[in-house]
C-alpha cells in the first residue's frame, strides 16, 4: 500500500514538473483568487461586527457595566463602589455617570421662528475621570472637551448638532456650531440654556445623540449628590470580565444589576449571528467554484492523457496508483492555492485596510478573520477540491485499456 501511494505522488509530480507551467501557474492562480474572494468577504462581515463590539465597548459601556436594581432610579453608594474597585490590578479605570432626558431647542436667529428641537438623553460626567473609562476628548470634532469647572457648557453628539454628516436620526438640531446656545428642557421641568463649547462623533448611534454636562450641573438639576445611573469599569483585558462581576458578586453588590459587555452586545450578536450566515452560505459557493476549477482540471487533462493512461496500465501500473495521482495533484492545486490566498489576504489586503480603514457608519472597519471560519473555508475548500478532482480520475481511469488507446 504504502509503495503504491509513493508511486502515485512519484506519477503527480513528474506530470506537475513536466506539465506546462503557464497552465500550471494560472490554475494555482485560480484557485488561490478564489480563496481570497471567500476570505475577503467573510473577513468584511467579521470585521463589521468586531467593530460594532469595539464601538459600543470603547464609547459606551466598557467592559461591565453596573446599573441600579430594576425598582431603584439610582445607584446610591457610588464612592463606595468605586473606592472599593478601582485598586484592582485588572482593573483600568472606572467612572460613573449620571443620565436624564432633555428635549434640546435652537433658535438660530433668536426670532422664535424656526426652531429645531431634538430629544436627547442627557449625561452627566466627571471629565478627568470619564475620560480615563472613555476617551471622549480624543473624539472631538470641533471645540474642546468640558472643563471640570464648567457649568453653563456642553458637549453635543454629531447626531444632535447636524451637519455633520450623520445620518442615523431623522431629526437635528440642524447645523449647531462651537459658541452656539441651545436650550435644554428638563424631564423634571427644569429649563437651562447652555453654550456649545464641543462636538464629537463616536459613531456609535447611541452615543451621538446624546448630550454631556459636568456631573455637578446634572446634580444640581436632578437635586443629586453621590447618586449615578451607571457606573463602567474598564479592564485591561476583556476576558476578564466575567471575573469582575464574580468579584462584584462576592463583595455584595449583587444587589445591583451587573452586566458584562456580552450581555450589553446582545443586538450586535444577533447581526454577527447573520453575517455568519451569510458568510456560511458564501463558503460554500466559494468552495463549490473551486471544485467545479479542480473538476474541469483533471477532466481535461486526463482526456489529453488518455493514451498515456492506456499505457501506463497496460505496463501494470495498478489503476488506483493513476486514479490517487490524479487526486494528489487537485489537492496540490487546491492547498497552492489555499496558502497563497491566505498569504495574500493576512499580509496584503489586511495590512492594506489597517493602514487604511474603510469608513463605516458604525466605525473605521478593517477586515479581520476568524479563526473558526478559516478553519471552515479551509475544510470546505480542501473537500470540494478532493471531490472535484477524484470524480473525473475514477470515472475515466477505471476504463478499459483498449478503450483508452483509441
Amino acid at each position: 500500500m504504502f509503495s503504491n501511494i509513493k508511486l502515485s505522488i512519484f506519477l503527480a509530480v513528474k506530470t506537475i514538473l513536466r506539465g506546462d507551467k503557464g497552465s500550471l501557474i494560472l490554475t494555482i492562480m485560480i484557485m488561490m483568487v478564489v480563496f481570497l474572494n471567500l476570505l475577503f468577504i467573510d473577513s468584511i462581515f467579521a470585521g463589521i461586527g468586531k467593530t460594532m463590539d469595539n464601538t459600543k465597548i470603547n464609547y459606551q459601556y466598557g467592559e461591565v457595566i453596573i446599573e441600579p436594581s430594576t425598582t431603584e432610579t439610582y445607584i446610591e453608594d457610588t464612592k463606595r463602589i468605586i473606592d472599593t474597585i478601582q485598586d484592582y490590578e485588572y482593573v483600568r479605570a472606572i467612572t460613573a455617570r449620571l443620565e436624564s432626558g432633555a428635549v434640546l431647542t435652537f433658535d438660530k436667529k433668536k426670532d422664535g421662528r424656526n426652531v429645531e428641537t431634538f430629544t436627547s438623553g442627557v449625561i452627566g460626567i466627571d471629565p478627568e475621570w470619564d475620560n480615563q473609562a472613555i476617551d471622549m476628548r480624543s473624539k472631538i470634532i470641533a471645540g474642546r472637551y468640558l472643563k471640570s469647572s464648567d457649568r453653563k457648557e456642553v458637549l453635543l453628539g454629531a447626531d444632535v448638532a447636524g451637519g455633520y454628516g450623520s445620518t442615523v436620526y431623522p431629526t437635528s438640531l440642524n447645523g449647531v456650531r462651537i459658541g452656539d446656545e441651545i436650550t435644554a428642557y428638563y424631564n423634571n421641568g427644569v429649563v437651562k440654556e447652555y453654550k456649545v463649547v464641543g462636538i464629537y462623533k463616536t459613531k456609535n448611534f447611541d452615543m451621538d445623540g446624546r448630550m454631556f454636562v459636568t456631573q455637578k450641573e446634572l446634580n444640581s438639576i436632578l437635586g443629586t449628590t453621590n447618586e449615578a445611573s451607571e457606573i463602567i469599569i474598564r479592564l485591561t483585558n476583556r476576558q476578564l470580565s466575567q471575573k469582575m462581576l464574580s468579584e462584584l458578586r462576592r463583595l455584595g453588590f449583587d444587589n445591583y444589576d451587573l452586566f458584562d459587555w456580552n450581555d450589553k452586545l446582545a443586538f450586535g450578536r444577533s447581526i454577527n449571528k447573520s453575517f455568519d450566515m451569510i458568510g456560511m452560505i458564501l463558503r460554500v459557493i466559494g468552495s463549490l467554484v473551486a471544485g467545479l476549477v479542480i473538476f474541469i482540471i483533471i477532466f481535461v487533462d486526463i482526456v489529453n492523457r488518455r493514451k498515456q493512461i492506456g499505457i501506463l496500465k497496460a505496463i501494470g501500473i495498478p489503476t488506483i496508483v493513476i486514479r490517487n495521482s490524479y487526486i494528489i495533484r487537485g489537492m496540490f492545486y487546491t492547498v497552492a492555492g489555499i496558502i497563497l490566498g491566505y498569504l495574500l489576504m493576512q499580509f496584503g489586503v489586511i495590512g492594506f485596510f489597517q493602514k487604511h480603514p474603510i469608513d463605516f457608519p458604525m466605525g473605521d472597519m478593517v477586515p479581520f478573520i476568524k479563526e473558526k471560519s478559516l478553519r471552515m473555508s479551509i475544510i470546505l475548500f480542501i473537500t470540494a477540491g478532493l471531490i472535484g478532482s477524484f470524480i473525473p480520475a475514477i470515472k475515466e481511469v477505471r476504463k478499459k485499456i483498449l478503450i483508452l488507446m483509441r
